[in-house]
């Protein structure tokens, strides 16, 4: 091998390997959960609002304003926008007496939208802080007032533990999906926590006080909203921070189809919104000296699982076939490998028991050949279908 093919080889082993050698130092430094809050945090009451978004979601809207309205100091300080719904959300959630908005508008569809109608209505009287949480979400432990108080006294976006449950008795591929909601919302966010300060905001369970909401406007022309949301108001001075004293929990659509829909939307929405949005915001913050943007910039970049071990097995293949040495070859895919499984040690043995290993290596590889037809291609936008009910609602992409 001559030294200009080594030099190549080691160039694009140190680009695949990268993002997994990020990972698994994030999965290696993230701390043990604790559900202690400071003093000072404690001392906080401030004024909030809990902002939950609903498009058709009669199923689950109900369970989550029970489990919801004991934590808080009234039915009234939660506000569900009912947004472009065909069924009963909204009058199931007004008979819970919480505040309900309804919003139609045929064209302009998605969840940031109906983000940004609720803080509109919001701003006739602003709250010290709003929280969000989505419809088919409830606490496991704290609270939206404990996520609160954490904004308002740091005086930074707050971001909760939120996880996502699988359908009971489900298949290796929904517990496979459940797992890696783990290792990006738990595990990475604990580890990065410990290596800039910042972290991505999730989805559900975050909270934000009213001058970060004035300040930033939630997106409305992406996938993955929540993340490209999070990293806008870190490049604007409120990089969100990482808090284990409350936990939230969702279910994980039911049924294959809708599984690989749920999936292929997160996946598509934070690789677009990351290209778009991070080079500028990493660029920034190097110039700004600001590292825990810069982190959680690189935490961003980082691919989707998916894309990254196709591209870490598709090096490995050429790598060996084209003469590169053995281990530039299979160093990347090393590296992941590792980050998975310490992962798999850490929090996800009750998802998936020691025998089932082999069968979740076949999984991956099976994602790994749908990646490019289930992710890459396509620019529309389909809502997850609930209760097993296949359903399609179109908006395009403004790439």
């Amino acid at each position: 091998m001559d030294l200009s093919t080594w030099h190549a080889g080691a160039f694009i082993t140190a680009v695949c390997g990268a993002p997994g050698a990020l990972l698994l130092l994030e999965v290696c430094l993230a701390r043990r959960r604790t559900g202690e809050s400071s003093s000072d945090e404690a001392l906080v009451r401030p004024i909030y609002r809990v902002l939950i978004p609903a498009h058709d979601e009669a199923a689950g809207i109900g369970a989550c304003l029970e489990a919801l309205i004991p934590l808080l100091p009234s039915p009234s300080t939660a506000l569900v926008v009912a947004d472009n719904c065909s069924d009963e959300t909204a009058s199931i959630a007004t008979a819970f007496g919480v505040e309900v908005l309804v919003r139609e508008d045929s064209e302009l569809r998605g969840k940031g939208y109906a983000l940004k109608h609720g803080l509109d209505h919001l701003s006739q009287a602003p709250p010290d802080c709003v929280v969000f949480l989505d419809a088919d979400c409830s606490y496991l432990r704290g609270g939206p007032s404990d996520l609160a108080a954490l904004a308002v006294a740091s005086g930074r976006p707050a971001q909760g533990l939120f996880l996502m449950d699988p359908p009971s008795e489900s298949s290796l591929g929904a517990r496979a999906a459940a797992f890696a909601v783990r290792v990006k919302n738990d595990l990475r966010a604990r580890g990065l926590s410990q290596l800039g300060g910042a972290v991505s905001l999730q989805g559900s369970s975050f909270a934000l006080s009213w001058d970060a909401c004035s300040a930033v406007s939630p997106p409305v022309d992406e996938l993955a909203e929540d993340a490209v949301w999070g990293w806008r108001l870190a490049d604007k001075g409120w990089p969100p921070l990482f808090s284990t004293q409350t936990a939230c929990s969702g279910q994980l659509a039911s049924g294959r189809e809708a599984n690989q829909i749920q999936r292929a939307r997160w996946e598509r929405g934070t690789l677009l919104g990351a290209w778009r949005v991070l080079p500028g915001v990493l660029v920034r913050s190097l110039m700004r000296g600001r590292l825990a943007v810069s982190v959680l910039a690189l935490d961003g970049l980082v691919p989707p699982l998916s894309l990254l071990a196709f591209a870490c097995s598709v090096w490995a293949l050429v790598g060996v076939q084209t003469g590169i040495s053995f281990a530039q070859a299979v160093a990347p895919i090393s590296i992941l490998a590792s980050g998975v499984l310490i992962s798999w040690l850490r929090v996800g043995r009750d998802l998936i028991a020691p025998h089932e290993l082999v069968g979740l290596l076949a999984h991956g590889l099976a994602r790994i050949c749908r990646f490019p037809a289930t992710v890459l291609s396509g620019s529309e936008w389909r809502r997850t279908p609930r209760d097993g009910a296949v359903e399609a609602h179109d908006r395009s992409i403004k790439d």
